[in-house]
């Protein structure tokens, strides 16, 4: 019988690297059903076989992209909720949340975290699967808590109640419409679809005006 000569040795960490990069590409355009072993090996250059030796299969290669984007991502949402929670006792939580508010748009707008990314997150939303308790424990929810905890300070709410919930989630909603609503901001604003630096910076102060109205108005209530 005839070996097909690997195209990268399927033990070596580059092959399982770059399955991992190739997926994220891969499952972000077409989801975890429009692509197959076949597409996935050969547009990462590899064996066939290097996907069940690495990953048990194509879920393993999902779940695997997924947990790559929970270790990116995470650490820095974390980072974030000791931060405020260090400095809540000290500082407003007005305050506080507007800063958290701003470096989370730096994260979610980064350049490496955009097209697949948001694509695959998406899909994610619609149609969870395994990969969707690894994106959620891994920053979704220490980021949707932190948000919740500083609301609730500034209404004085119980963090965990629906109501509080419900708008941080609103809150939040504003962060999830720019990264996933390029297409429609593009044609209004007659915008490439790949925003620019300096019209990310727009996006970005938009975020901030409407975080201090939005702010204030939580504030004037509370009273």
């Amino acid at each position: 019988m005839m070996l097909i000569p690997s195209l990268t040795d399927p033990r070596s960490e580059a092959t399982r690297q770059r399955l991992i990069d190739t997926g994220l590409e891969l499952f972000g355009r077409y989801g975890f059903d429009g692509v197959t072993t076949r597409q996935l090996a050969n547009a990462a250059q590899v064996n066939q076989a290097a996907i069940p030796y690495h990953f048990g299969g194509k879920e393993g290669v999902y779940l695997a992209v997924a947990e790559k984007i929970a270790a990116n991502v995470g650490p820095q949402i974390r980072d974030l909720q000791t931060q405020a929670e260090s400095r809540l006792s000290a500082e407003s939580p007005q305050s506080l949340l507007l800063e958290m508010t701003l470096k989370l748009a730096e994260i979610a707008f980064a350049p490496e975290h955009q097209k697949s990314w948001f694509i695959l997150l998406t899909r994610e939303q619609f149609h969870p699967t395994a990969a969707s308790d690894i994106l959620y424990t891994g920053f979704m929810q220490p980021a949707h808590d932190m948000i919740g905890k500083l609301i609730a300070r500034i209404t004085s709410d119980d963090a965990e109640s629906e109501d509080n919930i419900l708008l941080a989630h609103a809150y939040l909603g504003q962060l999830i419409g720019f990264a996933i609503g390029k297409a429609t901001l593009s044609r209004r604003l007659d915008w490439p679809l790949e925003f620019t630096p300096a019209e990310w910076q727009q996006v970005k102060a938009t975020i901030a005006r409407f975080s201090r109205a939005t702010i204030a108005g939580m504030t004037s209530g509370a009273d």
